[in-house]
């Protein structure tokens, strides 16, 4: 078994040195080939004698072929299990900064050490705890799957090795020598020993123990598999955003061709009426990410990633970044509210949460802040549908609520697992999208540091008025409610207590206005009114007051807000 203490010291470079060596010797043995042909069929000459050289000739030659896929397997093994090595390298320091980063030490033995945080106020040291036990968690996956992927190649190196060893690599019996070719003896060995790639943990594993194997694999392996397996990347919390965007635009062609082709057979034989309008509905919605993604001329736009794509359920979903999830210092992510859809009204969503990163970024640029921005809008559950805002009184439930929280949290989880440094994570919620952020963080451990609602019903999946913003685990007086003047479903929606305490009246939750005022730095915002204007700029460029305070806390600046009156 493989231990923590050697795999740390495993060094790749002794493998890949060695290939050039392997490589040599192999160039020169396939170099015989010809000879080997001349010698296997002297010309004129017959008998017992010329029979008996031929046998011993056609040992020798099926003795080379073997040795040629010997050495061959053995470069590509070489090759393929130095390359493995630099994955397990990069998890083992992953996870040791992560543990260094947190006043945490692995032991020799894989065990995770908590040094302890010096003077935790007592009103934190609940959080506090929970946090640690998390980041011990996280650490202990990712000691795992390090070890894992050290199993795996250790177990594809002995197979290969004991191949040849046994000599039977390939069968040289069934080839032609008056024709040999020692070059594809070596590529038959060679096929042989191509390296597994570790298989991914199970579908619902933790984002950390998502980001500990992604961490362990190479670059190389992590390539092969967005490229043959984006389904299995794509969509998975604790990867990296910038592969996971790779995957799902190569999943985005995949599912375009795939419903094209059974939209094509259905509709030559008069299918089913439902299913024809399912998969028209896909393809509208794939073509509508195909290009929220790209530019004008057809490349990818290089500012914007694809975290999610789920084309099953009812509706098509998504998630679409504006910047890079994977290094900016500051993260936002948004989840909308009823009547969104991928097909329909997310472009203008992005687009406004490109506007929110832009006055974010403005504002830490005044304050001499170069620190970085992303904000993702995240249409990962099935929002209600309907012209009319009382709908929410009873459609808010079960998959939109409950199970979009769920998977909320993970994905925001995932957004911190996949890195070594934890960013400013902001979660924005508006309307219906307020009460899924609300359950996503009920669970705890999202690592969210902020969480603002605006033109919320509630940010709870029950009836009652006992819930506060501490129930969002966050800390204390990092939640936020945002409500404009003559928005229904801010204002007389919660009267129901139908998702919990009504935001504008909640314990703990700090109240941000939406009226027209002065900024800080004294120039004019602009009032929002209704439901759907907290994100809006006027046509003269001026942001509203809502939108600067959404972007002020997603910049970490909360000393930049305008409080309600």
């Amino acid at each position: 078994m493989v231990g923590w203490s050697e795999v740390s010291r495993w060094n790749h470079a002794v493998l890949q040195d060695a290939v050039g060596a392997i490589n040599s010797a192999y160039n020169k043995l396939v170099a015989c080939s010809d000879d080997l042909r001349d010698v296997n069929t002297p010309y004129g000459w017959h008998g017992e004698a010329a029979s008996t050289a031929a046998g011993e000739v056609n040992q020798i030659i099926d003795g080379l072929e073997e040795f040629a896929a010997d050495i061959a397997a053995l470069r590509r093994a070489a090759g393929d299990t130095g390359d493995a090595i630099t994955g397990v390298q990069n998890g083992v320091r992953e996870a040791e900064a992560i543990a260094a980063g947190n006043h945490f030490t692995i032991a020799a033995d894989g065990a995770i050490v908590d040094g302890g945080v010096p003077d935790v106020p007592a009103d934190q040291r609940q959080l506090v705890a929970e946090e640690r036990a998390r980041l011990a968690e996280e650490l202990k996956d990712r000691v795992q799957e390090v070890l894992r992927q050290a199993a795996d190649i250790d177990d594809d190196l002995c197979s290969v090795l004991d191949k040849i060893q046994a000599g039977h690599l390939i069968d040289t019996g069934g080839n032609d020598n008056e024709n040999t070719s020692l070059a594809a003896a070596g590529n038959a060995g060679a096929a042989l020993a191509t390296a597994s790639v570790l298989a991914p943990p199970p579908v619902g594993a933790d984002p950390s123990m998502n980001a500990a194997w992604w961490a362990a694999l190479s670059d190389k392996q992590r390539q092969r598999l967005i490229a043959e397996h984006p389904d299995w990347v794509g969509n998975r919390d604790g990867v990296k955003a910038a592969d996971r965007s790779k995957a799902n635009l190569n999943l985005l062609e995949q599912e375009k061709r795939s419903f094209a082709a059974e939209l094509d057979r259905l509709r030559r034989v008069d299918g089913d009426s439902d299913e024809i309008a399912r998969l028209e509905q896909r393809l509208k919605a794939l073509d509508s990410i195909t290009g929220m993604m790209h530019n004008p001329d057809g490349t990818v736009n290089p500012n914007r990633q694809l975290m999610s794509l789920d084309m099953t359920g009812d509706h098509p979903k998504a998630a679409i970044a504006n910047g890079d999830v994977d290094t900016a210092q500051h993260v936002a992510v948004f989840t909308p509210g009823m009547n969104s859809t991928v097909d329909g009204n997310m472009n203008g969503y992005v687009n406004d949460m490109q506007g929110v990163r832009r006055s974010a970024e403005d504002m830490l640029r005044r304050a001499g802040d170069m620190s970085n921005v992303a904000t993702v809008t995240w249409i990962g559950y099935e929002p209600s549908t309907g012209d009319d805002p009382s709908s929410l009184l009873g459609l808010a439930t079960g998959e939109n609520a409950g199970i979009g929280g769920d998977k909320l949290a993970k994905f925001d989880q995932g957004i911190n697992a996949a890195r070594t440094s934890d960013p400013h994570l902001t979660a924005l919620g508006h309307s219906q999208g307020s009460i899924v952020t609300g359950v996503s963080l009920t669970h705890g451990g999202t690592g969210v540091d902020d969480a603002v609602v605006f033109g919320s019903p509630g940010v709870a999946d029950h009836f009652g008025v006992d819930n506060t913003a501490h129930d969002l685990k966050v800390p204390d007086g990092h939640a936020y409610n945002i409500t404009a003047d003559g928005d229904p479903v801010a204002q007389w929606v919660p009267e129901t207590w139908r998702y919990g305490r009504a935001p504008y009246a909640m314990d703990g939750m700090v109240q941000l206005s939406a009226d027209a005022a002065t900024g800080p730095d004294g120039a004019p915002l602009a009032g929002s009114h209704g439901h759907s204007e907290y994100t809006r700029t006027t046509p003269e460029g001026v942001d509203s007051t809502s939108k600067h305070n959404i972007a002020a806390i997603v910049a970490g600046k909360p000393q930049l807000t305008v409080p309600a009156h």
